[in-house]
């Protein structure tokens, strides 16, 4: 078990490397500067001005030497400083991490309860037609991006219904109810796009779990279809429904981008959007960088979990 933990550190240490060198060289490829940018692009700009201006921030140093002072400074825990705000890069990052974290742990727990009730309800009552809406609300939650439900969610339960607000980010510490009120709009988004995945792994699980011989036999004793389901079935269906729970990360994190622009959430997600119309590089990497590190970390507990849950997987396990 050792041995594959520390495999999968190793891998997940390998991959970010890899994030943090991709990310930093398409960062350079992409068209405009931000010197341009930061002194709005004015005509007869002398560009001795300009080039002095990308010398104070690094700009005209070596691609690998930019990369290595990044790098450093990430060791040392410093992030840098926008070329815009001035503000250090940190600081930015941690205004917005507070209602990035809180917005997606609300998309996961929504997604996760209307996963079960979705996957499960139509097994327990055999319902073809409750099977067919359920397939249906899969694929379209798979095939939609986020934003279209979120605009469709404000235009019925704000604009017609008048509801759920659509305002301003509130933090909880401020006025929790409010927070909770403006929250439940962008999460339900958020939850919908998530749960669909989920209800694709855990559906697939369930209808192979149902036919194993413990579960026929469970049938065959006369035990209710319902405890069946719940006691026998599911809990063997979860083990490989939890892979999904480390893509879903993933999904959370492209997913609140959307989310938070078109609810006006003031996230990690805005202020990607923000940075790269400005081609902010020091805030577009550091901040990406830490998503994909959430990510890696995610599914690194995930494949540890899966690990300790199946001792297939437990490496170096002397077996008799």
């Amino acid at each position: 078990m050792i041995q594959y933990v520390l495999r999968r550190l190793g891998a997940s240490v390998l991959m970010l490397v890899l994030v943090s060198v991709l990310i930093f060289v398409v960062l350079r490829l992409l068209p405009g500067d931000p010197t341009v940018t930061k002194v709005g692009a004015a005509q007869g700009i002398d560009p001795r001005a300009l080039l002095q201006l990308r010398t104070e921030l690094g700009l005209e140093d070596p691609i690998p030497v930019q990369y290595w002072h990044w790098v450093t400074g990430l060791l040392v825990g410093d992030l840098g400083r926008s070329y815009f705000s001035q503000f250090d890069v940190d600081t930015l990052i941690g205004q917005r991490l507070g209602p990035t974290l809180e917005l997606s742990l609300a998309g996961v727990v929504l997604a996760v309860l209307l996963a079960l009730v979705l996957a499960v309800t139509p097994t327990v009552l055999r319902s073809k037609w409750l099977g067919r809406f359920v397939g249906g609300y899969t694929t379209l939650g798979m095939a939609a991006p986020p934003f279209v439900f979120g605009i469709l969610l404000i235009a019925i339960f704000t604009v017609k219904l008048g509801i759920l607000p659509n305002e301003s980010y509130v933090a909880p510490a401020e006025d929790f109810p409010r927070n909770l009120r403006v929250l439940l709009l962008p999460a339900l988004t958020l939850g919908i796009c998530l749960s669909a995945p989920l209800i694709r792994y855990l559906r697939a699980s369930l209808v192979e779990v149902e036919g194993m011989p413990h579960v026929r036999t469970a049938t065959g004793k006369g035990i209710p279809r319902r405890a069946v389901v719940l006691r026998h079935v599911l809990p063997n269906a979860l083990m490989p429904a939890l892979t999904s729970l480390g893509i879903t990360v993933g999904q959370v994190l492209s997913g609140a981008v959307a989310v938070e622009y078109v609810f006006r959430w003031p996230g990690l997600g805005s202020l990607i959007v923000d940075s790269v119309y400005k081609r902010d590089y020091a805030v577009i990497q550091s901040t990406v960088l830490l998503l994909a590190a959430i990510f890696v970390v995610v599914n690194l507990i995930v494949d540890v979990l899966y690990g300790v849950l199946d001792p297939r997987l437990r490496v170096g396990k002397v077996t008799a």
